[in-house]
């Protein structure tokens, strides 16, 4: 069965590489800013099912995997940074204190309108970061691509404390994705 992935996500990539399924990449290029929530929950629900709907409408016949993530601290949600300034105050701003990454992930059959959708979250602390790792940080890692400005590498070299799913490693949750690639009728 034809499995289309609904991001250009490298995380994501790298969550369908694990489980060795075979798939294409087609990138949604929905308007993300033009879709909102106050609840990070909510928000990246409402996301990856428009990025999944989006791109069943070229793959009807495929079954269509999309995800989302953003960084919650505070009440406040912070999604990927306009540039590498915004990612440096991010990360200043996430220094130190607890956050919530929070990951869903959509598998979508249009044959068939079946939806499968799942919301997880991270609980991680961050130690407090000096401005100079937080330079090199975002000049070596591309942040401007990450929730929050930092990726599953920048939780292992930022964190004290980890619970929770470990999807910041892949940006969806791969277990998950196994059980509903085969509800989906995948064989995996």
């Amino acid at each position: 069965m034809r499995i289309v992935l609904a991001s250009e996500s490298l995380s994501r990539r790298r969550a369908l590489d694990l489980i060795g399924v075979s798939y294409e990449v087609r990138p949604s290029a929905i308007d993300e800013k033009a879709i909102r929530d106050s609840d990070p929950l909510a928000l990246t629900r409402k996301l990856a099912e428009a990025k999944a709907y989006k791109v069943a409408e070229a793959f009807p016949d495929a079954v269509i995997v999309a995800g989302d993530a953003v960084v919650s601290k505070d009440g406040r949600i912070y999604e990927k940074p306009r540039d590498l300034k915004e990612a440096a105050e991010f990360l200043g701003e996430l220094s130190g204190g607890d956050l919530e990454f929070v990951t869903s992930l959509v598998v979508l059959r249009p044959q068939t309108a079946k939806i499968l959708s799942v919301v997880e979250v991270s609980r991680i602390t961050f130690r407090s970061l000096t401005d100079r790792e937080i330079q090199d940080y975002i000049v070596r890692y591309p942040v401007q691509r990450c929730a929050g400005g930092f990726e599953g590498d920048g939780v292992l070299r930022f964190a004290e404390r980890i619970s929770g799913s470990y999807n910041f490693l892949t940006g969806i949750p791969v277990s998950r994705l196994i059980v509903f690639l085969r509800e989906q009728g995948v064989a995996v």
